[in-house]
């Protein structure tokens, strides 16, 4: 009796172990990860996604086989994508809350804030004055062709300059036009003379004529709106900024000397080729977008940009217009790109 105990329990034993040995033949792996494989079923500690038995796969492709040869072939095209491409599911997509734009051609601008204050230049006034003075003194001595008086005018001339007034603001001051009282003690008839400092990155876009648009501390809910007059000539060399001037429309004469502001330029460029700043990954070396090449397929590029703006990228090279990039989670997108093609952005090949 014991004798067939024993030979009973064996045989459970042996069967319970030859059950486990069948059940460890069975593949699972991940979708999107298929380097990750378990004996059971379960979830993909990566990224949480159900696994799927190898043997639904081979019989999915058994009954793929009965199929048209037509459709054999999509099949080979489609696996025949480049081993960049990265597969990801759409609820993946909705779950990392990835968005995709279209590579469009804009007309980009760039819009530039400069530190501002109400004019408060008695160096400019008395520079003003004495050109004034040297000017009515070649006048009267015009008859005697006086040289000194001449030097004198031309001296002033200098000076005016290099404080920042152009030929056109010399003779507007010069003749009387603009009352140099504006500069020492504020608004005068409906208009400001404001003072504004760029850095010397930013030079290149000021120019005369330009619109302004200033708001100041004293006034947060107020914008005064003018133009700019003239633009210094000389650097300053502690901070690397260029001063500029501008008028700006100020019907209360509510604007003090030396009330702190700021004024904002809207710089028109040029129409190009762009994307959202949001699209690009630095990886160091390159910039990097992800092209969307089907719906649930992705593919990095690196791209080659030009002008920068507050929102967008020219596109110089590796995108064409209507292409569909990811222009949020892009991050994450690569995160999983990394997993599954090994190593870093900066290895894809293109």
């Amino acid at each position: 009796m014991k004798r067939n105990l024993k030979l009973l329990i064996l045989i459970l034993t042996l069967f319970s172990f030859l059950q486990s040995c069948k059940k460890g033949k069975e593949n699972w792996y991940c979708p999107m990860h298929p380097t990750y494989t378990s004996d059971r079923a379960g979830q993909c500690p990566i990224c949480n996604m159900n696994l799927v038995k190898k043997e639904k796969i081979e019989n999915s492709t058994s009954k793929s086989d009965t199929h048209s040869h037509h459709e054999n072939e999509t099949t080979e095209n489609k696996n025949s994508k480049t081993e960049d491409t990265l597969y990801l599911p759409e609820e993946k997509q909705r779950l990392i809350g990835i968005k995709t734009a279209k590579v469009e051609i804009l007309n980009l601008s760039k819009k530039i804030l400069a530190y501002s204050t109400v004019a408060y230049d008695p160096e400019l006034y008395t520079a003003i004055l004495e050109y004034r003075e040297a000017k009515k003194a070649t006048q009267l001595l015009a008859d005697e062709s006086s040289s000194s008086s001449n030097s004198l005018l031309n001296s002033s001339t200098v000076r005016l300059k290099q404080l920042g007034l152009s030929e056109s603001q010399i003779l507007e001051w010069g003749n009387g036009n603009r009352n140099p009282e504006e500069l020492i003690l504020g608004s005068k008839n409906w208009r400001a003379y404001i003072y504004s400092s760029i850095y010397e990155s930013d030079i290149g876009y000021i120019k005369k004529g330009l619109k302004v648009n200033l708001k100041m501390d004293s006034f947060p809910d107020k914008t005064y709106t003018g133009t700019i007059q003239s633009v210094d000539s000389i650097l300053d060399e502690k901070n690397r900024t260029l001063r500029f001037r501008s008028y700006v429309l100020d019907r209360d004469n509510t604007l003090k000397p030396q009330m702190f502001g700021n004024i904002e330029i809207s710089i028109p460029l040029k129409k190009a080729l762009s994307i959202p700043k949001s699209a690009l990954l630095n990886t160091g070396k390159h910039k990097l977008a992800y092209k969307k090449v089907s719906n649930e397929e992705f593919t990095p590029v690196f791209v080659k940009t030009g002008m920068e703006t507050d929102d967008f990228y020219e596109v110089l090279d590796g995108l064409k217009e209507g292409e569909e990039i990811v222009v949020e989670s892009n991050f994450l997108l690569d995160s999983e790109s990394k997993i599954k093609l090994g190593g870093s952005s900066n290895e894809h090949s293109h």
